[in-house]
């Protein structure tokens, strides 16, 4: 799920989801952000599906102090 991207080493996802969600069903995806060096760090999520606009994408960011 997380997406190549030039900082996608400094997040972790864990999720419960199944290879296939039945229509009105939920799963949960976690995301946890640990900087590997200093200054702002991004990546993106992606979740494909049948829908219109897949698949959807969340950007992730953070900041390493």
């Amino acid at each position: 799920m997380l997406k190549t991207s030039k900082h996608v080493i400094d997040f972790a996802q864990t999720n419960n989801c199944p290879s296939t969600l039945a229509s009105g069903a939920s799963c949960f995806v976690k995301v946890t952000f640990t900087p590997t060096a200093k200054g702002r760090r991004t990546a993106d999520v992606s979740f494909t599906d049948n829908g219109g606009g897949s698949p959807q994408t969340v950007a992730l960011s953070g900041t390493g102090t």
